[in-house]
C-alpha cells in the first residue's frame, strides 16, 4: 500500500521479542552468588547490632532511634547493592539470548550472534557481534569452574542449532598456551578451546557427510 502522492510507506520497525517464549536454557552464576549472599547478610547483621546497641555508647553523644534506624537503613542499601552481584542471568529461547548483567537486560537474536566465546583471562564469557562489538554474559563465570564450561557448550549447541548459517563462525586453528595450562584459570580457558576445536569438527564431519550422502 502507498501513501498520498504515491510514496512507499516506511518499513515496520522490528518486532518486540516476545517473552512469552519457552526458555530452553537458563543459567545464573552459583559461586558469586554464593558469596554475595554471605556478605550481605554480615553487613546486614552487623548494621542491625550496631544499631541496637547505639544507645548504649556513652560517649558525650546523644542518639535517637532515628540514628539507629538510619544506621541499619545504610547496611540494608550496602547489602542491597552487594546483592546485586547475583542479578546476571541468562536465558535461551529459539529466539535468541536474554542477557541481564548487574543492570537491565537485553535480547540477542540469533542472527547478530556470531560465537559465544569465553576469551583468555576473561572473568565470564561474551557474545561475539557484527562489527568486533562484543558484550559480557556475567551469568557464565570462571568462578563457577567446570559448570561454566557445560553451560557454554549448552549455549554453544543451541546456537548451532538455531541460529542462520551465516551468523555461524568459520572453523579456525586453537592454539592452547601451556604456561597458561598451568594456572587454575588457564585449565578452564584450555577445557573451553579443546571443547570448542572438538564442536567445530563435529561440524565440519556432519557437513562433509551430509555434502556427500546429496554428491551420491
Amino acid at each position: 500500500m502507498t501513501e498520498p502522492g504515491g510514496a512507499l510507506p516506511d518499513p515496520d520497525p522490528d518486532p518486540a521479542p516476545d517473552r512469552s517464549r519457552p526458555v530452553l536454557f537458563q543459567v545464573r552464576p552459583r559461586k558469586i552468588s554464593s558469596l554475595a549472599g554471605i556478605a550481605a547478610f554480615v553487613v546486614v547483621a552487623v548494621s542491625v547490632v550496631a544499631g541496637l546497641l547505639l544507645k548504649d555508647v556513652d560517649e558525650g553523644v546523644s542518639f535517637r532511634a532515628f540514628d539507629q534506624i538510619g544506621l541499619i537503613g545504610v547496611g540494608l542499601v550496602l547489602a542491597a547493592a552487594i546483592m546485586t552481584a547475583a542479578r546476571p542471568r541468562l536465558r535461551v529461547t529459539e529466539d535468541g539470548l536474554w542477557v541481564r548483567n548487574v543492570l537491565g537486560e537485553q535480547f540477542f537474536a540469533w542472527e547478530l550472534v556470531i560465537r559465544v566465546a569465553y576469551p583468555p583471562n576473561a572473568p565470564w564469557a561474551q557474545l561475539l557481534l557484527p562489527d568486533d562489538e562484543t558484550h559480557p554474559v556475567m551469568a557464565i563465570q570462571a568462578l563457577d569452574r567446570a559448570r561454566a564450561v557445560r553451560a557454554l557448550e549448552q549455549v554453544r549447541a543451541l546456537h548451532d542449532r538455531f541460529a542462520p548459517p551465516q551468523s555461524r563462525p568459520r572453523p579456525m586453528t586453537i592454539e592452547v598456551d601451556e604456561a597458561a595450562y598451568a594456572r587454575p584459570l588457564g585449565r578452564l580457558e584450555k577445557i573451553d578451546l579443546e571443547k570448542a576445536a572438538a564442536h567445530r569438527r563435529d561440524l565440519r564431519a556432519k557437513a562433509e557427510k551430509q555434502a556427500r550422502r546429496q554428491g551420491g
